[in-house]
């Protein structure tokens, strides 16, 4: 199919979607998506992180408003920083102190004097956390939608294909329906294991995208064995949701106990996600500081390098989390990001569990 695939539309677009960039395939993936997800319709940009930049610039302006989660991804708070709207901010996944914001940001625009048009208002938050590894609880993001007049728009890039029974996302893990999420942003790079991101909505939201999505006026299209790929994958998903969701949850139960089993540390993350956060404990941190000394997140990131260098000597390859320190709200702590995979076997999981245990028990017996 790859083959027939290349031989039939080339290696690129080379061009926009509006243009000459789109083709066949790109239209039957964005209906694909869009039934998939169970919203009214939807649309393919080429990169998963240009998706993010174009899709809440293109609707919060200047004057608009933006309530977000402080603990949203890198590429989240450049698109808000982009949208050059007005941003408060709510302690991560806190309901009580987002009530809050939205209580405080309605009662400054009732007390504003003169007929000014209201702005627009969204709440902006992640489905499954990529800094945390945590899920929104959605039921009370919606409840709240409602009760302070805001639109959502929920990051689906690591909960898509992964959450759910069907693996459709977080409105399909807490059987919500999808037009609840006014603008739901996903990406085909990571559990789908293609390419490029969508955007799904109602139908004038995702019309008005193909006028004003800098991500999909300016940028070639997705190319078409890539959005093949994606569209294969949705498929198999469809098709036989148990075989990939039920193995994946099985080898998150397992890595995750196998983990918490280990002395010194730290496991984060929800417990139904498989993408999972590792650190050091505090205690263990300050039992290896010879000095009794503060730990820096520079010395913290060298320790978990030494961690990875320790499990790769064992057959298991990890990295630590990336973060543009100097670009972050809100620095997350060092940390190694782990992604469980339907792929892995039990055997798979249980070396790398007992990799970790090795390299914990290695490093956190020398003295810093």
């Amino acid at each position: 199919r790859a083959y027939e695939t290349l031989r039939k539309y080339g290696v690129g677009s080379c061009g926009p979607p509006g243009f000459y960039g789109t083709l066949d395939v790109h239209m039957e993936l964005e209906k694909q998506v869009a039934a998939f997800v169970g919203h009214s319709a939807a649309i393919l940009y080429s990169q998963a992180f240009a998706t993010t930049l174009s899709v809440i610039p293109c609707f919060s302006k200047r004057g608009d408003i933006i309530v977000a989660d402080e603990s949203v991804c890198f590429q989240l708070q450049q698109a808000i920083t982009l949208s050059r709207s007005k941003v408060y901010w709510y302690k991560h996944n806190d309901m009580a102190d987002l009530e809050r914001v939205l209580k405080d940001v309605n009662m400054q625009l009732a007390g504003r004097k003169g007929k000014k048009a209201l702005p627009r208002k969204f709440i902006v938050t992640e489905g499954l956390f990529q800094n945390t590894g945590d899920i929104s609880p959605l039921k009370d993001l919606v409840d709240l939608k409602h009760r302070y007049k805001f639109r959502i728009i929920l990051d689906e890039s690591y909960s898509f294909g992964v959450l759910g029974k069907r693996g459709a996302g977080l409105t399909d893990h807490f059987n919500i329906d999808p037009h609840e999420v006014d603008l739901m942003i996903g990406a085909l790079c990571y559990a789908i294991g293609a390419s490029g991101g969508f955007c799904c909505a109602d139908k004038d939201l995702i019309e008005h995208q193909r006028l004003s999505g800098l991500g999909y006026c300016f940028s070639a299209s997705m190319p078409s064995i890539l959005t093949v790929a994606a569209a294969d994958a949705i498929q198999a998903l469809e098709s036989n949701p148990d075989s990939y969701l039920s193995s994946m949850r099985e080898n998150t139960t397992l890595l995750r106990n196998l983990l918490k089993r280990i002395p010194g540390l730290q496991v984060d993350g929800d417990s139904e996600s498989p993408l999972i956060h590792i650190r050091l404990t505090p205690e263990t941190l300050v039992r290896m500081k010879r000095s009794g000394g503060a730990w820096t997140n520079t010395d913290i990131k060298r320790v978990l390098m030494e961690l990875s260098d320790e499990t790769q000597k064992d057959g298991v390859l990890f990295t630590s989390s990336q973060y543009v320190d100097e670009h972050e709200r809100l620095l997350p702590n060092p940390s190694i990001r782990i992604c469980v995979s339907a792929a892995h076997t039990r055997k798979e999981i249980e070396k790398c569990a007992h990799a970790v245990k090795s390299a914990v028990s290695r490093i956190t017996s020398k003295k810093r």
